[in-house]
């Protein structure tokens, strides 16, 4: 018996009681994303190799938008980890 599946007893290995997972080779996705005490702001999916210009234009597309939609007030603060495309002089003038 076991205690994680409901199958008979002497068939937790047959073909129809198992289930398959991808390891490696399966996909990938890269989101951006943003949350506030308020709740989740918005999602941004990144096609292909970020760089800053990428990065710049998922700021663009969903900071501001988020802002409004979680109702933040003027001192909000935007914190993001030490990834050179987070840090170059292009994106910190564009913040």
């Amino acid at each position: 018996f076991c205690p994680h599946c409901k199958c008979e007893n002497g068939t937790a290995y047959h073909h129809e009681n198992i289930i398959t997972t991808v390891k490696y080779g399966g996909g990938n996705i890269m989101i951006w994303a943003c949350f506030a005490a308020s709740g989740p702001g918005q999602l941004g999916i990144i096609e292909g190799k970020m760089n800053f210009q990428v990065y710049q234009t998922i700021l663009q597309d969903n900071v501001r938008m988020s802002v409004r939609q979680l109702k933040l007030c003027r001192r909000w603060v935007m914190q993001q980890d030490n990834d050179p495309k987070h840090r170059s002089t292009s994106t910190t003038e564009w913040l």
